[in-house]
């Protein structure tokens, strides 16, 4: 059976304005590809019966500390199954903290999590917000902004709140590189490639899939944000495009 869905968690801890800027810049890319594009809640996680029509798992922007709630155990174990087997996952900022095996977050801060993580894709520590303590409020845009992405040998960028730097393992066959953060010191790991078994997962420390134009998605934004990432959009559309690339749902011919 030919996998027909993308698959997105909806749940507790999943931020409803990153949902809807993912579903529509995934309609722009995937127009002409055979796709759908569904929805997945704890339940239906904590069993099988979606590894076989699934293509891409999707975790997007958030809270990792109610994911990990919700699937700890049975939910988290289906998850490594299907990836291990072939399929894809795609963790945005949140969803990149998640799948990572360690967590430091606003280390020594109010907001701290430091924390072991079930799905362990990235075998090392995620580590955020990568613009530095006291950089991130979970109301409002506090610490939003583009961040400044080496993507190869190119320039790329993409929004930015709260999301981890990849730590660690860098030396690992199966950890990829695809982007760094060229603004901070080091240029840290942004966006990593990673292959489980049969499988393969891609964590994001940005937010590729946010448009200026994907106007009900982005409405909350602060004017001088809204117009820079109007700015960046053709850097962020062929950064979107080209994780959707690595994670095979969209092919090389597509634009």
């Amino acid at each position: 059976m030919t996998p027909k869905q993308i698959l997105i968690y909806r749940d507790k801890g999943a931020d409803p304005f990153c949902i809807e800027a993912l579903v529509a810049a995934l309609r722009q890319e995937l127009a002409h590809q055979k796709y759908s594009i569904t929805f997945a809640d704890r339940k239906l996680l904590q069993t099988a019966s979606w590894h076989d029509q699934t293509k891409l798992l999707i975790f997007p922007g958030g809270r990792d500390i109610p994911y990990h709630k919700a699937l700890h155990g049975c939910g988290n174990q289906q998850i490594v199954d299907f990836v291990q087997k072939g399929g894809s996952f795609l963790g945005i900022c949140a969803g990149g903290y998640y799948a990572s095996a360690h967590i430091e977050f606003e280390k020594g801060g109010p907001l701290e999590v430091i924390a072991s993580r079930d799905l362990r894709f990235f075998p090392g520590h995620a580590v955020g917000p990568a613009y530095g303590p006291g950089t991130f409020g979970y109301r409002g845009q506090k610490g939003a902004q583009i961040a400044t992405l080496e993507l190869g040998s190119t320039i790329s960028a993409s929004y930015y709140h709260g999301g981890c730097a990849f730590i660690g393992e860098e030396n690992n066959p199966n950890i990829s590189v695809l982007a760094r953060y060229a603004d901070l010191e080091k240029k840290p790991p942004a966006i990593i490639r990673c292959t489980v078994g049969r499988g393969m997962a891609i964590l994001s420390g940005v937010h590729p899939e946010y448009s200026a134009y994907h106007s009900n998605a982005i409405k909350h934004l602060p004017a001088p944000l809204f117009s820079a990432l109007q700015k960046i959009e053709p850097k962020r559309r062929l950064l979107f495009t080209h994780l959707l690339k690595e994670l095979e749902v969209v092919h090389s011919q597509t634009t």
